[in-house]
């Protein structure tokens, strides 16, 4: 019996996924993974920018979201809810008030992960930035 790798992905992996397609639910496409943003502070992932098209611009989804298998990429997410996302540019950092919209935009509730870190900033500050190679 062969054992199954559970843990979560790296930021090694991330890196890797740069360009693939990645699936929502109902197997549609969700876009394209156009980089990975870590913490201002420690560098660690925090979110997957996926580009929705040439035109749609960029958003992004909880690093810790996102599954590899079998040589793709996936997500619980419908392909619609993906779409009325906050956009940015992929190579833009995010503000902690950015970071805010995308966690309330994914159910992550204030006082909780990734908004209970980022609510104690200013507004403006900066706390999640491109990945660098």
């Amino acid at each position: 019996m062969a054992e199954s790798n559970s843990s979560p992905p790296s930021l090694e992996d991330g890196r890797n996924w740069d360009g693939m397609q990645i699936d929502g639910l109902g197997n549609k496409t969700l876009g394209r993974i156009a980089g990975i943003h870590v913490d201002a502070k420690d560098g660690e992932p925090r979110w997957v920018l996926i580009r929705l098209g040439p035109l749609a611009g960029c958003t992004a989804i909880p690093f810790g979201h996102v599954a590899e298998g079998a040589g793709r990429l996936w997500a619980a997410y419908d392909r619609d809810w993906i779409r009325e996302a906050p956009r940015f540019r992929p190579n833009e950092s995010l503000t902690a008030l950015q970071e805010l919209e995308l966690c309330a935009h994914w159910g992550i509730r204030e006082g909780q992960g990734r908004a209970a870190q980022v609510a104690q900033q200013d507004a403006d500050e900066i706390t999640a930035v491109p990945a660098s190679d």
